[in-house]
């Protein structure tokens, strides 16, 4: 296969199985809200990111080493990244034994003391797993990995919602949880040849992933605050059973945004990393994509914002419907998190990941100080104004970024701006002409319940 028609099939694949396993995701949580109360999301959501902390935070650079390394994919760099992998993971499970306490005591949470031990089981079992996903990725095998990420995805929502039947409570996610890491844990040792794994740790080896683990802390430790402030502040400052709803509207508002990410790292990225031009050039090379991308998205996100609260309280019963305002406030925000990916993915290429850096460190600057004054004068409602305006602050700061390279789309920009806003004011009018949904002026009244 000519090597042009197989990266455009293999792209269809991987945004194929993603769109699969978005649609399956969200089906999933709808049918769990069915069964399980707001507050038990809301645990989990913390849980969660919690976890996601940790690993980023930790990130030695093991995953990075073997794609980008020639020697990546040499069984001594592998078992030594593997066993590195492993204490890792010990570690980390020791140290949720320590903290969980003060994290309960914290949260004023009682129930976490007991939970998060029992949810750091995920830091051994992602420790222990094979990190032949990474040689699958180095060596371009997108279609086995991507199926075997959708497999386990579908496997473990059949066992979340089976276990939310038996037992609807907190231990029907937990456990759910825990086996949605495990279980592929188990599986990745499979899909390579076994043997490559011994615990060894060669000394020139592990200097060279640390020597790239300790430019990753920095940029993690960022990128995880700006993306996940909102839930580790909101956790302490809102009661759970509204986290709990946040969390539901906060999962539809990042799929635009993740579908986007996929079309910058496996198109953009690495189009811009192989192109010789710069500047101009460049630009014109990859304008193309980003209009049709852009097109897309634009229409499909203003529609998805104009009947929001309507499809929240079609799938979801009362205790879920405040996600409606929540939702359409956070995919107004989510049109500036689409550009702002694209912009990611344009200064990656041309080998500037510090202008990523500010732009994240410019999100969360301005959530650090803006949620807190929001949430406490003017409610949960601007509290989730100021978060979609985030977006648009860090959006501001890598178009800047890009303007030094000779890489501007602020026409580009703004011209699908404009399309997005009407799409969104038009579908609005015309779902209340014909009794879908209130007129443009509900929006407002809707977002100003949120404040009680």
């Amino acid at each position: 296969m000519p090597g042009g028609a197989k990266l455009a099939g293999d792209v269809a694949w991987i945004g194929s199985l993603y769109a699969a396993t978005q649609v399956l995701r969200l089906a999933t949580n709808i049918i769990l809200a069915r069964l399980l109360a707001p507050e038990l999301f809301a645990t989990m959501t913390l849980i969660n990111t919690l976890r996601m902390g940790c690993e980023l935070f930790t990130d030695v650079g093991v995953g990075q080493g073997i794609v980008s390394r020639p020697d990546g994919d040499d069984p001594k760099y592998i078992s030594t990244a593997w066993t590195l992998q492993t204490i890792r993971g010990l570690v980390l499970f020791a140290l949720a034994w320590v903290f969980a306490y003060p994290i309960a005591n914290f949260y004023n949470q009682p129930q976490l003391a007991t939970l998060i031990p029992v949810a750091a089981l995920i830091f051994v079992s992602t420790g222990v797993a094979s990190p032949t996903r990474f040689i699958l990725q180095k060596q371009l095998k997108v279609r086995k990995l991507t199926t075997f990420d959708f497999s386990w995805t579908l496997i473990t929502s059949l066992i979340s919602i089976a276990l939310a039947f038996v037992m609807p409570g907190i231990w029907a996610l937990m456990v759910g949880f825990l086996l949605g890491s495990a279980l592929p844990a188990i599986a990745s040792f499979f899909l390579v040849d076994y043997r490559l794994h011994r615990f060894s740790l060669d000394r020139e080896v592990l200097r060279s992933i640390m020597t790239i683990g300790k430019w990753m802390f920095l940029s993690s430790l960022i990128y995880f605050m700006s993306m996940n402030f909102d839930r580790l502040y909101l956790a302490k400052a809102i009661p759970f059973a509204l986290l709990g709803v946040y969390g539901i509207a906060r999962t539809y508002s990042e799929a635009a945004m993740m579908l986007v990410h996929q079309i910058g790292t496996f198109i953009i990225f690495p189009k811009i990393a192989a192109h010789t031009e710069r500047g101009e050039g460049l630009r014109r090379a990859i304008a193309p994509i980003r209009r049709h991308a852009l097109a897309g998205v634009a229409v499909v996100l203003g529609v998805s914002i104009a009947g929001a609260d309507a499809v929240i309280e079609l799938l979801y019963d009362h205790r879920y419907h405040a996600a409606g305002p929540i939702l359409t406030i956070l995919l107004a925000g989510s049109w500036f998190a689409v550009l702002a990916t694209f912009a990611d993915a344009i200064i990656l290429g041309v080998g500037a990941p510090s202008g990523v850096a500010l732009g994240n460190g410019v999100k969360l600057v301005w959530t650090m100080v803006a949620l807190p004054l929001a949430l406490a004068y003017a409610g949960m409602a601007t509290a989730v104004l100021v978060l979609a305006a985030g977006d648009a602050l860090r959006y501001v700061a890598l178009a800047y970024g890009k303007r030094r390279h000779g890489l501007s789309f602020v026409r580009q920009d703004v011209a699908f701006t404009t399309l997005f806003v009407i799409t969104a004011l038009v579908c609005r009018e015309l779902a209340s002409l014909i009794g879908l949904t209130g007129d443009i002026g509900s929006w407002i009244t809707a977002a100003r319940s949120l404040n009680g």
